[in-house]
């Protein structure tokens, strides 16, 4: 009996495991290959940035400004006969503080959207986009409220959809203070964030399949809109929406050169809330998105499978647990599965912290990975609890921006 028990269990570790180690296997190779320049361009795109916020007082006039700074005009512009000029839209959902004021203070277009029937950041961003094509649009850039774009955002993000890309997804990363410890949890946050926003992004372009798509830093045509509504509305819009663009033959492409800074949320439970959150949230997506991805699979979009490796990887913190327990269980072959997908952890976790400002700190920040792991185990059940439910969109607590 206990032979068919530690085979039964080797067997459902191998199942759970292998869509991370084959999500970081294709990061892993696609990041090894060169990549190629966007094409020469062929449309003219017009692009508007658009920022879906609740209750971002303390950073939205941060995120305005460094737009305005990476290209886009201000709304009291005025623009020539024939001219276009790339606007921010500011969408206030809901919002109960001085967003709204501080928002068109910095010079965004304000869209007010005070409408208690319309929840999530799917609504939010659905009404951005019809004022935006309102204005002659016919591209869009979603930037979180919390964030900072690179000075070259708008001029990169531009010439990818010029040269004929459909959705394009830039950096998305942690803004993490210079002033953090070596040995830091937040700076381990900010390497495993880079792990899958950047380096899993940039591997799977590489290898010709769909980036992904982080809610923070992509963009849309209105062509791709209009192809694949944008009907989102879980707690993982982006995420949900990605899967759609998949199966309707749409793939998401990769820019290298340009990003967004999102402000890292405070320790405590303000984090546990809301990786349980998004952990709970994924898992309800990749459950409801499996099936259509599967049939399109099927039908001979193999982009499809590489979101669904995506969509069931779990987080690295729990593969190294499974990891773990791979290699405690009486099997041989596990066991070298286990160091196998050990290498490649390894592997993974040096080139993410390569890709990072400061490739030491973050690998001696690894010393505190044990306490992550076991913070991610005890967060277990906040996560299931968050599968069984529909969440909702809410701000995340955290401090007034650096100036």
């Amino acid at each position: 009996m206990l032979f068919w028990i530690t085979r039964c269990l080797a067997v459902a570790l191998v199942v759970s495991l292998a869509p991370l180690f084959l999500d970081i296997a294709l990061a892993l190779l696609g990041n090894l290959r060169r990549r190629r320049p966007f094409p020469a361009p062929v449309r003219q795109i017009r692009l508007a940035v658009v920022v879906p916020a609740h209750n971002e007082e303390p950073q939205i006039a941060r995120t305005v400004q460094s737009l305005l700074a990476a290209g886009c005009a201000p709304a009291a512009e005025q623009a020539a006969p024939g001219q276009y000029l790339p606007r921010v839209v500011v969408v206030a959902h809901n919002c109960t503080d001085g967003t709204a004021a501080q928002a068109e203070q910095a010079g965004a277009i304000l869209l007010p959207l005070s409408d208690l029937r319309l929840q999530g950041k799917g609504a939010a961003l659905r009404a951005g986009f019809r004022t935006a094509a309102a204005a002659g649009a016919n591209a869009f850039l979603v930037v979180d409220a919390d964030s900072v774009a690179s000075p070259n955002l708008i001029a990169a993000v531009t010439a990818a959809l010029a040269s004929g890309a459909q959705a394009v997804q830039c950096r998305d990363e942690l803004d993490l203070p210079l002033t953090t410890s070596i040995f830091s949890l937040s700076r381990l946050r900010a390497l495993a964030f880079r792990g899958i926003n950047v380096l899993r992004a940039r591997g799977r372009a590489g290898m010709g399949f769909s980036a992904g798509l982080f809610g923070n830093g992509f963009a849309l045509t209105a062509s791709a809109l209009e192809r694949v509504p944008f009907a989102a509305n879980s707690i993982c819009e982006d995420m949900e929406y990605h899967g759609k663009l998949v199966c309707a033959g749409i793939r998401v492409q990769w820019v290298e050169e340009a990003g967004v800074l999102a402000q890292i949320a405070p320790r405590g439970a303000v984090q546990a809330r809301q990786e349980a959150r998004w952990e709970g949230g994924r898992l309800r997506v990749a459950a409801i998105s499996t099936l259509p991805l599967f049939t399109a699979a099927i039908r001979g979009n193999l982009r499809a499978l590489g979101v669904l490796a995506e969509f069931w990887s779990l987080p690295m913190a729990r593969g190294v647990l499974g990891l773990l327990l791979a290699a405690v269980l009486p099997v041989p072959w596990l066991r070298e599965f286990a160091a196998f997908c050990a290498l490649l952890t390894l592997l993974y976790v040096l080139q993410a912290a390569l890709l990072g400002p400061a490739p030491a700190k973050d690998v001696a920040a690894l010393l505190l990975a044990p306490f992550h792991v076991l913070w991610k185990a005890a967060l277990t059940p906040m996560v299931l609890l968050h599968t069984r439910r529909r969440t909702q969109w809410t701000r995340t607590g955290r401090e007034v921006p650096r100036p």
